[in-house]
């Protein structure tokens, strides 16, 4: 099994390295920094020094005509005696120097190594000139400052690296406070949807994070309680499902089930009049069965539609006339097709079944003596349908519901038994897979209207 590092230990361990390797840099790129203006400073002073003795040479040189013992003007000389060995050291305020005269050629100088050899074009460029008789009759030479450092200078460099070191430990210190307040701010969203989402895992569907963040937690956490209560209704949708279907396969097989019982018991003879309501009744189970499917299939995007350019006003005609040819004594029907509409490219079959749907719906709510009125138009690069009638319309509370499946609308707007409820879930998936859209409300006047769009390209 493999071992678990809990996210704030990587987390934490990420800033610990990242605060100390910054702080490390700045201190490294700072004491740099003073040290190399430090040096700079230094040879800056050593040249103002060494520009107070270009004088002091230059009458040397003009009282004596010569560079012999000049080098006493710069150095002090001194000497030590250990073993019995005399050692002469020679020092010098402006650091280690070479004296040349006009050729160039070194005659002074605190490096024994350099003495008669001459300056190189650089050096001579860089050298301090020295007149006399407004003529340069010799070049004095910074060959670089002393290296050792006055107490006063070690200590200053020695004040500053701590000074860098003490600012470096108390950012890093404030780094790590800030930082350990941000893995808290982070963790604790985190920590509580892991929570919920431990909870929910479970099935405990009540579960809400509810976080106050106004940041992208905020959201994630509105977005997750958003997701639990679409969860939330789909559990119950799927129960609600669930106890309709067992309702609605229960009453026809109970039905069938008692007949043939009756049957079997002599109760009823097996006769054309007792095994034809059998017959409707399995009729009733196939239909039930395949609008679940089609339903099933529509809400999956699994649904095969066959679409062909079709004389949209020619369908509606034939379902409509199909529609008079079936009601015997019913309310009036009346239809209005616009024949510019261009042909709109739809499954006929489907599109057959939602209109039938509509009508049969208005029919099912209207009285013998009202009106249904199917209008066809063009609206807005779309094909409209309407479907009115002169019924009781639609109660607020059941507008709201009607294209979920297993609904039945208030008992006040029907006149006879419903059907299964799936008539008009099946009819909005069907619309809505042509790119459509469907949508019910009730008329002013009075009744209900029922109508789709399609788009026409």
């Amino acid at each position: 099994m493999r071992r678990r590092f809990p996210f704030a230990l990587k987390l934490g361990l990420s800033f610990g390295v990242l605060i100390l390797l910054s702080v490390a840099l700045i201190y490294f790129l700072t004491v740099r920094g003073i040290t190399s203006q430090f040096s700079a400073f230094r040879s800056q002073r050593d040249q103002e020094i060494a520009r107070q003795y270009i004088q002091p040479l230059a009458r040397y040189r003009e009282r004596f005509d010569t560079w012999v013992g000049v080098d006493q003007i710069l150095c002090t000389q001194w000497t030590i005696v250990l073993n019995d060995r005399p050692y002469v050291r020679r020092t010098s305020p402006i650091g280690d120097f070479c004296i040349a005269d006009e050729t160039g050629t070194v005659v002074a100088t605190t490096l024994e190594d350099r003495l008669g050899l001459p300056l190189t074009p650089k050096e001579y460029a860089a050298g301090i000139p020295i007149e006399a008789d407004d003529k340069r009759c010799g070049t004095l030479y910074l060959c670089g400052h002393k290296a050792e450092l006055d107490p006063t200078e070690a200590q200053f460099l020695g004040s500053a690296k701590r000074s860098a070191l003490v600012g470096g430990g108390i950012a890093s210190g404030l780094a790590l406070i800030l930082s350990t307040l941000l893995i808290s701010q982070v963790l604790s969203p985190l920590r509580r949807l892991s929570g919920a989402t431990e909870r929910i895992a479970r099935g405990d569907l009540t579960e809400r994070v509810r976080l106050r963040a106004r940041d992208e937690f905020g959201q994630l956490g509105e977005s997750f309680d958003r997701m639990v209560d679409n969860l939330s209704r789909s559990e119950d949708v799927r129960r609600t499902m669930t106890a309709d279907i067992a309702h609605e396969l229960r009453t026809p097989v109970t039905i069938i089930q008692g007949d043939l019982e009756a049957i079997l018991d002599g109760i009823y003879q097996p006769t054309t009049e007792t095994i034809a309501p059998l017959y409707e009744e399995t009729l009733h189970l196939g239909r039930l069965i395949d609008d679940l499917r089609d339903l099933a299939l529509a809400e999956a995007g699994e649904l095969r539609l066959t679409r062909e350019p079709t004389d949209f006003g020619a369908l509606v005609n034939q379902v409509m006339e199909t529609v008079r040819l079936s009601v015997e004594r019913g309310p009036r029907i009346e239809v209005d097709v616009d024949l510019s509409l261009p042909k709109v490219a739809l499954d006929s079959k489907r599109i057959r079944q939602v209109l039938a749907n509509l009508v049969s719906n208005a029919l099912r709510y209207t009285p013998a003596d009202g009106e249904i009125r199917v209008v066809l138009s063009q609206k807005d690069g779309n094909a409209e349908i309407r479907v009115t009638d002169t019924g009781p319309g639609i109660s607020h509370e059941d507008l709201p519901h009607l294209f979920q499946r297993f609904y039945r609308g208030d008992a006040a707007r029907s006149r006879t038994v419903g059907g299964s409820g799936l008539g008009l879930a099946i009819a909005k998936q069907w619309v809505e897979a042509h790119g459509g859209r469907i949508w019910a409300e009730n008329r002013p006047e009075g009744g209900a209207l029922f109508a789709f769009l399609l788009p026409i390209a």
